[in-house]
């Protein structure tokens, strides 16, 4: 039984905010400015004239536009294009149209072709992806990219995200999902989300009736901080109260899959990592993985998954150390990933830049060979 983990980081279209502006604050004040011009019911000659000075302060040009859905009001049906020139919009405006900003972005088709040859190479059993914008995107991925891989039931969980950063779930025919509880509604000590995605406990079977367990989170976007620690404690002791919980029900296969965004010597994920049970694929005998071939292959940086892989720690594949089930291989898959002008690993044919790449992220595997009579 093979088992993967991939935060995919969308599979069509991705939010915005997501890709990082790399603007200034000023830009972003003009941009804000702007915005609230927009939504004045009435626009005097004044208005549209700021307007036209936000537009050059900001530098809007066909390189780098702000784009917004337009509305116009035909015949009773609604009809749409997408705009980035201010003199056009101010057109638009002045003829009394409406207007939706644009919030997400297109992911390349090379870059989607890519993110499912990812997988395909892998070929999982199980597949368990983070960063998933919706349902009809996950099936349509698995229809027009995995149609030949026989993934018969598709689950997608939506989380408390709002920028599509959802879960999504694969089964090959034979196996099946017999229990799932989200933890979204989980509160924190100011009543608010405790998971910014979500927590889920997955109980599964396999083709034999086997079973066994995942716990699937994303705890990647936190940013940086003391308080954003604190709250990454928090989710981790939530987490590893949850991870207690489940093995006190049965000795089975238990496993935890995710993002927690931080290396793992990092103190904030110790209530977890330092469990005496958990056994993670990185430090296993068996573990697989492409290595550097260039200046970095004898390098060990910190925080890297391991010697010679030198990218940030950030994705977990952990298991319980279990007499029901046994570890038989596992590695990592980052051909997905540019390797970058400094690096030199291998990857996929046409990947020359962050643009045409699968993602940031690589993508965990792991074969277990579960017991007999484990039900």
């Amino acid at each position: 039984m093979r088992i993967a983990s991939y935060n995919i980081q969308n599979l069509f279209f991705r939010d915005e905010a997501l890709f990082g502006t790399g603007h200034s604050k000023n830009f972003m004040d003009w941009l804000d400015e702007f915005e609230a011009i927009l939504r004045k019911g009435l626009r005097l000659n004044e208005d549209y004239r700021r307007l036209r000075e936000l537009s050059f302060l900001m530098g809007l040009s066909k390189e780098h536009p702000q784009k917004y859905l337009v509305l116009r009001n035909h015949g009773g049906v609604l009809h749409g294009k997408i705009v980035a020139s201010p003199r056009t919009l101010e057109k638009d405006f002045k003829a009394g149209h409406s207007w939706i900003k644009m919030t997400s972005q297109m992911i390349p088709r090379e870059s989607v072709i890519h993110k499912a040859r990812v997988i395909s190479e892998i070929n999982p059993d199980v597949l368990l992806l983070q960063e998933v914008e919706d349902r009809a995107s996950l099936i349509s991925f698995r229809d027009k990219y995995l149609a030949d891989f026989n993934y018969r039931d598709c689950y997608y969980f939506e989380g408390n995200s709002n920028q599509g950063l959802g879960f999504g779930i694969f089964l090959r025919k034979g196996y099946s999902l017999s229990v799932c509880r989200s933890y979204c509604n989980k509160e924190d000590s100011e009543g608010k989300p405790l998971f910014d995605t979500g927590l889920q406990i997955l109980w599964l079977r396999d083709p034999k009736n086997q079973l066994f367990r995942i716990l699937q989170t994303n705890l990647s976007g936190l940013g940086k901080g003391e308080k954003v620690d604190q709250k990454r404690r928090d989710q981790l002791g939530f987490i590893s109260k949850v991870w207690e919980e489940q093995l006190d029900m049965f000795h089975d296969l238990l496993i935890f899959c995710g993002s927690l965004g931080r290396p793992s010597y990092c103190e904030s994920l110790s209530k977890l990592m330092s469990k005496k049970e958990i056994r993670n694929i990185l430090k296993s005998g068996c573990f697989k993985a492409d290595r550097d071939y260039g200046k970095a292959a004898s390098y060990f940086s910190l925080g890297a998954y391991q010697k010679g892989i030198n990218l940030r720690e950030t994705q977990y594949l952990l298991y319980n150390n279990t007499p029901s089930a046994e570890l038989l291989s596992c590695g990592l898959n980052r051909r997905g990933i540019w390797s970058g002008r400094t690096h030199n690993w291998y990857c996929y044919p046409g990947i020359n830049s962050e643009v045409s790449q699968a993602g940031m992220h690589p993508l965990l595997w792991a074969d277990f060979l579960l017991t007999p009579g484990n039900k």
